[in-house]
């Protein structure tokens, strides 16, 4: 796996998370290995936070979920355009994506 460290987007949030202890021992000894074949200092968090950024892009059954998501979601904005803005009683969800319901 290639991994590309330090690739900035949005604010970070801080996730606190408790690793079962073999775990723990196998993403050190990554670690150790990405040391020994690229000759770079790295730490598990950097790592592991990679990891996890490599598993969700590469996860065609969430990639699949989140197109057909976004997809509905164009769809509402282009029906709520058609019929103007949202009524009093219509509930606004997503505000951040900017699709009403």
């Amino acid at each position: 796996m290639k991994l590309r460290l330090k690739d900035k987007d949005l604010p970070p949030v801080q996730l606190r998370l408790t690793l079962p202890g073999s775990l723990k021992a196998s993403l050190d000894e990554y670690v150790g290995y990405l040391h020994d074949s690229l000759h770079r200092e790295t730490d598990a968090k950097e790592v592991a936070i990679e990891m996890l950024k490599h598993f969700v892009e590469s996860d065609r059954d969430f990639r699949g979920w989140r197109s057909r998501r976004e997809g509905a979601g164009e769809r509402l904005t282009e029906r709520e355009e058609k019929n103007g803005a949202a009524g009093a009683g219509d509930a606004i969800v997503g505000q951040d994506k900017g699709f009403t319901v």
